[in-house]
């Protein structure tokens, strides 16, 4: 504002500001990722346990209205990718962008898992916090529940918290069948993610109970050529976004 400086860093929340006085904002791509995760849906007493019902949320989900409503379009946010694996991460095709907003599928895949209309599916809690590095992502939080009452017809609370508490009742279990709806840093290499969440059996902060996805991740992170390991990730990723503990919402 003064004129003092060539190069700050900047959010969005001062865009008008700096246009104003004549800048403009630079972005550094695929900086970061909404992580939306279903956690604890191993435990059979979650809704969530039934793999139509995490489906049929991603399917309720306007990603393109969440991206131009809040961010103002493609310059600040992208429908692309699926959780860490953006496109510059390893194993990444155009095949793991998120699912298309499909109101109809989502409200028979809920009603095939046996909560027509959202009867009998009891209260779905959101958290989340305030970001330094994600911007909107409260609201980016909000607006999904609110699709999700009015798609899906089920009764949706967020809970607005702050960074440390989430995480540290995450990795209780306090949180098991709810959603946690965070920003995450994006990476080349996503292994740390991926054994976290989906190849480590006795992990805090395993998303499943799987055998067959603990051994399918580990025996593909064993693999130490490059290319035999882009080429295993290609499958990988696909199959654990079918499973959908996480949503594909963008970056």
């Amino acid at each position: 504002r003064s004129g003092e400086a060539d190069i700050v860093p900047a959010s969005l929340v001062t865009k008008d500001q700096v246009e104003a006085g004549g800048g403009r904002l630079v972005f550094g791509p695929e900086g970061v990722y909404v992580w939306v995760r279903l956690y604890g849906c191993f435990e059979p007493q979650h809704s969530c346990h039934d793999k139509r019902v995490r489906q049929a949320l991603d399917y309720a989900i306007n990603k393109e209205l969440l991206r131009d409503q809040l961010y103002g379009g493609p310059e600040v946010f992208q429908t692309k990718g699926w959780g860490v694996a953006t496109p510059s991460t390893i194993g990444y095709t155009p095949a793991l962008d998120p699912w298309p907003f499909d109101p109809e599928k989502a409200r028979q895949l809920l009603a095939d898992a046996g909560y027509p209309g959202g009867e009998g599916f009891g209260k779905l809690i959101v958290n989340t916090f305030p970001s330094t590095s994600m911007p909107f992502q409260v609201e980016a939080a909000q607006l999904a529940a609110d699709l999700w009452r009015r798609e899906l017809g089920i009764d949706v609370e967020v809970r607005v918290g702050e960074s440390t508490g989430v995480k540290e009742k995450e990795v209780a279990g306090e949180l098991n069948g709810q959603v946690i709806w965070r920003d995450n840093e994006t990476r080349t290499d996503a292994a740390n993610v991926l054994v976290t969440n989906y190849g480590d059996p006795k992990g805090s902060n395993r998303l499943h109970e799987d055998p067959e996805i603990f051994h399918l991740v580990q025996e593909t992170l064993q693999i130490v050529d490059p290319d035999k390991r882009a080429e295993a990730s290609k499958k990988l990723f696909p199959r654990l976004r079918e499973e959908t503990y996480e949503l594909g919402i963008g970056y």
